[in-house]
């Protein structure tokens, strides 16, 4: 141990200090926890034993920018709708940048799904008494406005990886999220009604469809199955087109064939008789 030590002093020049080996691990484990730092981020006390909110409402020097009055607006209007979600989410999910070790990040995991199954049936709730009051299928506004609302995540992400030159990235996260979706998504939630119904088979058309069965010239589930498909394989082709090059044009595509899917899923809705004898 002696002549260790000796050797680890040698080691260091003459004008050079000598750190005590507990000081170095202790620093070397500070470097690689930087989560349990303290980090300069605007928060919100609400209650002494409870966490801190981690938000801060809009500054008034967004005045002094273009359009400021707007933005400020908006920014509050935001900042209003989503502080009681952060406080709830602040307030029952570890912080696991705080507690690393596993249970704890098994519970945050396990509460995160949680919110996420709840806050998915509240949207899907909502969503149907609005089609309901508007006269418009469940269908077709779970195919509209519950599309896009999960989708908002997924586009957030690829925006910002292909920001940062993983056009790649951003693609198959597009592409690999709807093969989650379709499989899982669907798959799981109607097995779980299967076995608790004891093997009993699911119908996917509603009560009013079902009695105008034999009234279809094509039901509406594979007609959208076809032309979502049809959607795919432009995709396909134009990316084969451009050798994978996004650019404006391509997104001015995918933009414009969204939207006319849009257009025709409300026509096909509000001509025809909801969706029953088309």
């Amino acid at each position: 141990g002696h002549f260790q030590h000796h050797l680890h002093t040698l080691s260091h020049e003459p004008g050079e200090p000598t750190v005590p080996e507990e000081e170095s691990h202790k620093a070397d484990e500070s470097e690689e926890a930087p989560g349990d730092l303290e980090e300069d981020e605007p928060a919100i006390k609400l209650l002494p034993c409870l966490p801190a909110i981690v938000a801060a409402p809009p500054s008034p020097d967004l005045f002094s920018t273009k359009c400021g009055l707007l933005k400020y607006i908006v920014k509050w209007h935001l900042f209003i709708q989503s502080f009681p979600f952060l406080v709830a989410f602040t307030w029952t999910i570890p912080n696991c940048n705080k507690y690393r070790r596993t249970p704890i990040v098994i519970a945050a995991f396990c509460i995160s799904v949680f919110w996420i199954a709840l806050l998915s049936f509240a949207m899907v709730t909502v969503v149907a008494k609005i089609g309901c009051l508007l006269n418009i299928n469940e269908y077709v506004m779970g195919l509209v406005v519950v599309a896009v609302g999960t989708s908002i995540p997924d586009a957030l992400s690829s925006i910002l990886v292909a920001r940062d030159g993983y056009g790649d990235m951003a693609i198959s996260n597009a592409i690999g999220s709807n093969v989650f979706d379709v499989n899982l998504g669907l798959g799981l939630p109607f097995l779980i009604r299967i076995l608790i119904d004891r093997g009993k088979p699911f119908s996917l058309l509603s009560s009013e469809q079902q009695a105008h069965f034999n009234d279809y010239v094509i039901l509406p589930h594979p007609k959208f199955c076809i032309l979502l498909l049809l959607v795919l394989l432009i995709m396909l082709g134009l990316l084969t087109v451009i050798r994978c090059r996004l650019n404006k044009i391509t997104g001015l595509c995918l933009v414009v064939m969204y939207l006319l899917f849009l257009a025709y899923s409300f026509i096909q809705e509000l001509v025809c008789q909801q969706g029953i004898y088309c």
